[in-house]
């Protein structure tokens, strides 16, 4: 059996460089709202802004060449 779980609830990606660091919530480019109202309505969404951690909403999508893209939106 195989459990999966965000970090902290809602984080997919963490990234690092230096002293910086970014989490991501990654879903489709049509759940994107979706994530947003999840992340701002989390407990734990308090303590990593505290902590300066920028926060992005990676949306995916594919157009009609079969190629994808990505909108990001902050919502440190």
């Amino acid at each position: 059996m195989v459990i999966r779980q965000d970090l902290f609830g809602f984080i997919d990606l963490l990234a690092l460089k230096g002293k910086e660091v970014l989490v991501v919530q990654t879903t489709t480019a049509s759940n994107m709202s979706a994530r947003v109202k999840k992340i701002a309505d989390h407990e734990n969404v308090g303590a990593v802004r505290d902590a300066g951690w920028a926060i992005h909403v990676h949306g995916w999508h594919q157009d009609e060449k079969k190629k994808w893209h990505c909108k990001v939106k902050d919502v440190s």
